[in-house]
């Protein structure tokens, strides 16, 4: 599976070798924080964006948004999606009250966060499927060995509007295996999160998925 949009000409710069990927020392205290190492950074191509660059890759301006750092999104055919996704510094604040800590292009919808040290293992591989909630968290647990894609939200599995597993899902081997999924820490405590779970795991289970959800310890599920 290949992505077919053509990618922003700013996203392929900053994952080319014409960028040195440098990282601003709070990016890089941030990542650290979450346990992730020098080596899975580098296979991420995770990296600060320049400032003035900021508005150009999301399509937009956000005064409030003194930096960002780049999560950029490996494509299971190799290379990178067109997909753009970053970590705000400060967070912001949206109309509800709700803390946004990561934006994206306008109008852009959810992709998956594949891994590249298991892309093998999660696309070609019969062993448990983690499915992790976050880019940083789910990087966490591939790097303890288990074979990890990312969703980015509770609703990240799926486009608005349906309750299809997203299409990047296709390059995934389901049928027979075992996923487990691991939602943020408020599970237990949000209808929300619990009721995007379980439709989830119907429809897992329509690709013939044998789907779990896995709860973090509450000093891990951060």
């Amino acid at each position: 599976m290949s992505d077919r949009e053509p990618m922003n000409p700013h996203l392929a710069m900053l994952v080319s070798k014409i960028y040195d990927g440098a990282l601003a020392p709070v990016h890089r205290q941030d990542l650290y924080t979450s346990t992730l190492t020098d080596e899975t950074i580098a296979e991420q191509f995770i990296r600060s964006v320049p400032p003035a660059m900021i508005p150009k890759l999301l399509g937009a301006s956000w005064e409030q948004v003194q930096s960002a750092l780049l999560f950029p999104f490996r494509s299971p055919s190799g290379g990178f999606m067109s997909h753009v996704r970053v970590k705000i510094f400060p967070t912001l604040t949206d109309a509800d009250g709700h803390t946004v800590k990561y934006l994206q292009p306008p109008r852009t919808g959810p992709r998956l966060y594949f891994v590249a040290r298991c892309l093998a293992e999660v696309c070609e591989g019969m062993a448990p499927l983690w499915v992790v909630e976050g880019e940083k968290k789910s990087l966490a647990v591939a790097q303890l060995g288990y074979p990890t894609v990312g969703i980015c939200g509770v609703e990240g599995w799926h486009v608005g509007g349906s309750r299809n597993l997203l299409d990047d899902f296709s390059a995934i081997k389901l049928a027979g295996r075992t996923v487990n999924v691991i939602p943020d820490g408020d599970y237990k405590t949000n209808p929300n999160v619990y009721r995007a779970m379980h439709r989830f795991g119907t429809a897992l289970r329509l690709h013939g998925a044998d789907p779990f959800v896995v709860l973090l310890p509450s000093e891990l599920a951060r």
